[in-house]
């Protein structure tokens, strides 16, 4: 979503998304809530993916 510094007011606009908070690690974000913290970079993807789903807002890409 954007960098430490502007990351977290860019969330405000946003669902979901996550933030780099450091070398290799994310903070992932459902709106402006932060959900869960230092998540490696390489796990992001997947940790968003989960929490969509979690939530029920995930909805299958069509093939």
């Amino acid at each position: 979503m954007g960098c430490i510094v502007n990351g977290p007011g860019e969330m405000a606009d946003a669902d979901y998304g996550y933030v780099g908070t450091g070398v290799g690690k994310i903070t992932l974000y459902k709106e402006k809530e932060v959900v869960q913290r230092n998540i490696p970079s390489e796990d992001a993807v997947n940790a968003l993916i989960d929490l969509i789903k979690m939530n029920g807002d995930w909805v299958a890409p069509s093939s």
